[in-house]
């Protein structure tokens, strides 16, 4: 897998003394990062939620051989898209807020924007300092949201304890300014405000936990189904010996400014697959009626999905239906390159 750099990730690794190679990547684009042979998706999303990477791209051996893995890292990247959307949203509302405006006002040479950047070291220290008023804010902002995952009488105690950890996980990621700004206010109506605003995008933020699984999943499936055709036999020996199929993640650089939305971008490609059948199997996919119907339900009554390699696609339809209903803008298109014959399916999420 190689992982590809921004600016500030090549910045931080070449000041660390690690080395930095320059990629051609399936694009075309050449471009400075690091090829990883043995990974842990959780240090993949702390570099990401760090901003230092740009692009990714798994060649097909892995999709095959590690394919848990595989499923992990997108939706662990997938979660980190939504931790930084959920801070970018919250940020926004506190610069916004009559609190900041008031502050600037008075502050004039130092004001409080999107830009605003105080060294890391100054602020942990403070923040040290101020443990108890920043899990106080903590507790305020997830307690609406855990008391509603404590009695769903639906959900299993491990389900509850999942959920619980990844609201916690929301606010474990948030920018330590946020804390910041909050805790010097701690007590005041504005600062109240905050905590209401934090607690409804908490709970919209929830309701978006289902779609890392389906892309996930989804971009397995569609990447297998590729390449495997009608002939199953053998066909995991055709996936292994074909290096014209890969998958690239394109994210999107985080832009300091008001209405910033993060974008990932994957693009599956394969030189062998016909584009007019696959192009019309996308478009069928995206418009099947699974009105009413559970993930879980929907396959149980599909014994026939389960032996061939079409999941992709029906996890497809559930994917574009539930980003309609957390208000995420889902696209998927398929086209082909008059060149080289190359088909590929774009899948985009902005969240």
């Amino acid at each position: 897998m190689k992982v590809i750099f921004t600016d500030e990730g090549v910045s931080y690794f070449t000041k660390s003394g690690k080395k930095i190679n320059r990629f051609k990547l399936s694009d075309g684009v050449e471009e400075y990062g690091i090829h990883v042979v043995d990974f842990s998706p959780a240090t993949i999303q702390r570099m990401q939620l760090l901003d230092y990477i740009s692009k990714m791209e798994l060649p097909l051996e892995d999709v095959v051989s590690k394919r848990k893995e595989i499923i992990d890292l997108i939706k662990l990247m997938t979660y980190g898209m939504l931790y930084r959307q959920f801070n970018t949203l919250l940020f926004e509302n506190v610069v916004e807020s009559e609190l900041i405006q008031h502050y600037n006002r008075h502050n004039i040479k130092n004001p409080i924007d999107y830009r605003t950047k105080i060294n890391q070291k100054v602020l942990d220290n403070i923040l040290t300092k101020n443990i108890s008023a920043v899990n106080e804010i903590k507790q305020m902002m997830c307690q609406p949201v855990i008391k509603r995952i404590e009695t769903n009488e639906s959900m299993h105690e491990s389900e509850k304890n999942m959920y619980k950890n990844l609201a916690r996980k929301y606010l474990d990621t948030l920018d330590p300014l946020i804390y910041f700004i909050l805790s010097i206010h701690r007590g005041s109506t504005g600062y109240f405000q905050l905590i209401r605003k934090g607690q409804q995008l908490l709970a919209q933020f929830m309701d978006k936990a289902s779609i890392p699984e389906y892309l996930a999943l989804m971009l397995v499936e569609l990447l297998m189904n590729m390449a495997m055709g009608d002939d199953q036999s053998s066909a995991l020996k055709k996936l292994l010996d074909d290096d014209n199929i890969y998958i690239l993640l394109r994210l999107s650089k985080k832009r300091h400014e008001k209405g910033d939305r993060a974008r990932m971008h994957f693009m599956i490609s394969n030189q062998k697959s016909g584009f007019d059948d696959m192009k019309q199997k996308i478009n069928h996919r995206i418009t099947a009626n699974i009105s009413g119907k559970s993930l879980k339900d929907f396959y149980e009554g599909q014994t026939e999905l389960q032996e061939n390699m079409n999941l992709g696609l029906y996890y497809l339809s559930y994917l574009n239906e539930a980003c309609k209903k957390v208000h995420i803008n889902f696209e998927s298109f398929v086209n082909r390159s008059e060149t080289d014959a190359t088909t590929t399916i774009h899948i985009v999420l902005t969240i």
